[in-house]
This record gives structure tokens, sequence and C-alpha cells, in this order.
């Protein structure tokens, strides 16, 4: 059993919002994987000249995915009064939106298509936990 698997199976560990923290939990254990796996190759493939993109692109996957998580913890802790809402709504925000909402559509054929699956995915994502940031904000 992977860690992963540990966490997500233990109800007790995911109090707040289990699917958009189970959806999360996978796709970072799918781009762990990729990345561990193919990464390297992957990025020795494709041209020089590309490499840099490839490697910021890698960052913004892992970046979204560890702000969502951020997030979901604060909203967790929240949930079970461990902080005052207005204390995250102060303090705890869901961090670098310029960053992460960039679209990479226009990536697609330019890098490996999983980076892009996972670009996708993790965007996808990241874009409906600002939905739910903001309809957490308007209810208190």
């Amino acid at each position: 059993m992977q860690a992963t698997d540990k966490i997500t199976s233990n109800p007790s560990n995911v109090l707040f919002m289990p699917g958009v923290f189970n959806e999360t939990m996978q796709l970072l254990n799918d781009a762990h994987e990729y990345f561990f796996l193919f990464g390297d190759d992957d990025q020795n493939r494709i041209d020089a000249q590309l490499r840099s993109l490839y490697t910021c692109e890698m960052s913004r996957i892992t970046l979204r995915l560890s702000s969502i998580m951020s997030w979901i913890m604060v909203q967790r802790a929240v949930f079970t009064g461990k902080i005052a809402r207005e204390e995250a709504a102060a303090r705890y925000n869901l961090d670098f939106q310029h960053i992460c909402m960039v679209d990479n559509r226009m990536l697609h054929g330019v890098l490996p298509s999983y980076v892009c699956y996972l670009l996708d995915r993790s965007l996808e994502l990241y874009e409906r936990v600002v939905r739910l940031d903001d309809q957490f904000r308007q209810l208190h």
C-alpha cells in the first residue's frame, strides 16, 4: 500500500471535501509517477530550447497541486474549528492564481502528451477550487 492509499482510505483523515481531496491526491500521485518514471527521458527527448519550458510547466503542475492541497487543509482546519473563518480569510488564500490560472492548451503538440494531460487536469482542478473559494468567501 502506498502512502497516498493510506491517506485516502482513512475517512478520519478527510473531514472536508473528500472528492476534491481524493482527486488532488490522485493527481499528485499521477504527476509523481510520471516525473519519476518518465520525466528525465521525456525531457532529454525534447528540443534543448524547450527544456526550460518543460521544467517551468512541471513546476506549474506542482504549484497548482500544492496550492490546492494547502487550501483544502486550511478549509478543513476551519471546518473543525482549529482556525477561525475570519483568520483563514485574512491569512490563508488560494495562492499564486496569476501563475496557476495560465491556460496551457497552446503547449499541446509541443510538450509530451502526458505533461499536457497533467497541465489540463491540474488547471481544471485549480479552476474548480477557485470557484469553491469564491463561493466560501461569499457565504461568510
